[in-house]
């Protein structure tokens, strides 16, 4: 399945999922499916882990769960590789399944990762059940068996498996005839085109991300000995595809709050390390190409003129960056104002700043365009969009030529 001598770079791939009802037809989860084009009905994989990557981070990071499948569950296909590596594992286990697939070996390591996982809350089931040897020893850890019925349903297993109390999925059930023969057996969830055929789902985030380097030295700072929030910030505000996901995924985690989380350290907060070290793991697996460094460039430098400005308007600096940044984004990510201002929540206050400058924020916002313009106001220190395009150009040229010895 896995072919490490090629590399697919395209950035047109996305996700289908496919519902998994139970035996009154009610829809209650869903299997993640990776196609990497978006005509594809079918999965096209070169790498397991860089599907399951690319998968994960469209599902979690892009849609978001709350829109892609709401409460109900998600099914995603977990490789040998993806299972022992810990760095994967801070997806929501609260909605996640894990689905073992057939062709995985019961080694020491893989036997470790299912035990940890369940130990985290992890729901695992195992795809394409059939009884041998081999997959023998991951019942214990499981709670689901998902049986392909196109094959020859072994219906004196199934019982056993019933007795010892697994819940059954029956998968590929193509016709009425097929949803009944399972229901007679004992199976209660079920998967196939009797109910419906997987569905290409489309997201209209840009994968544009910085550098590699970057999400490298990022992850360096979230394993460190002594893990400074601070400079993980500054790190994740240099990716303007990370920066979207955080935000993102922070405000549908604190769903019910009064307000959107409009700190960028807040998100980081609500996140947590674990989840922000799988999502760093994630998008560097998914292979994000690099965003256009000029647009880079250009954000960057507002965000820290703003930054700067603030402290003497006594704003908040972090906010200001944020405004800054955003009010360029549409420019960065290559999308519509529209698309940004739907996909991530900044609160009020900047949101109103970006699309009508309204506030101390959007003045914040014209002042620092206007000084961009060389039409600074008179009340404007000297040097401000010098100071700062230095530093942005610092960042990009020193991350840009870091790249190479990555």
């Amino acid at each position: 399945m896995k072919n490490h001598s090629q590399v697919d770079h395209s950035a047109n791939y996305t996700i289908a999922i496919q519902p998994i009802v139970d035996a009154q037809l009610r829809h209650v989860a869903d299997e993640l499916l990776y196609r990497a084009n978006k005509s594809n009905q079918t999965a096209t994989i070169i790498d397991d882990v860089q599907a399951t990557a690319r998968a994960c981070a469209i599902a979690v990071y892009e849609i978001g769960l709350d829109t892609l499948c709401g409460t109900r569950q998600l099914f995603i296909n977990a490789s040998e590789d993806w299972l022992i590596n810990p760095d994967l594992a801070g997806l929501p286990h609260q909605q996640i399944v894990i689905e073992i697939l057939e062709n995985t070996p019961p080694t020491k390591n893989v036997i470790d990762a299912l035990r940890c996982l369940r130990k985290q809350g992890f729901t695992l089931a195992l795809d394409d059940f059939v009884l041998d040897d081999q997959n023998h020893v991951f019942l214990p850890f499981c709670d689901i068996i998902k049986f392909d019925i196109s094959q020859q349903v072994p219906e004196n297993v199934i019982k056993n498996l019933l007795g010892e109390g697994f819940t059954l999925l029956a998968e590929r059930v193509e016709t009425q005839e097929d949803f009944q023969y399972c229901q007679s057996l004992g199976f209660t969830l079920f998967q196939g085109y009797f109910y419906e055929r997987p569905q290409n789902q489309s997201s209209h985030s840009s994968r544009r991300s910085a550098s590699r380097a970057n999400q490298m030295q990022l992850l360096a700072a979230l394993y460190g000995k002594d893990v400074k929030l601070a400079d993980i910030s500054a790190l994740v505000a240099r990716d303007p595809y990370l920066l979207n996901a955080i935000f993102k995924r922070a405000n549908s985690a604190a769903q019910g709050s009064p307000q959107p989380v409009t700190k960028l350290l807040d998100c980081i907060k609500i996140i947590g390390l674990r989840e922000l070290r799988t999502l760093v793991s994630i998008l560097v697996l998914a292979n994000n190409s690099p965003a256009s460094k000029l647009n880079l460039i250009k954000g960057l430098t507002r965000a820290f003129a703003c930054e700067m400005l603030a402290y003497q308007r006594r704003l908040d600096a972090q906010e200001s960056f944020i405004a800054g940044l955003f009010s360029l984004m549409p420019i960065i990510l290559g999308v519509s104002e529209e698309c940004i201002a739907k996909e991530v929540r900044l609160g009020r206050q900047i949101e109103a700043a970006i699309a009508h400058r309204s506030g101390a924020l959007g003045q914040l916002i014209t002042d620092v365009e206007a000084a961009e313009n060389q039409s600074s106001p008179p009340d404007f220190p000297d040097n401000v969009i010098l100071k700062a395009a230095a530093q942005a150009r610092t960042l990009v040229d020193n991350h840009a030529s870091s790249q190479m010895s990555v």
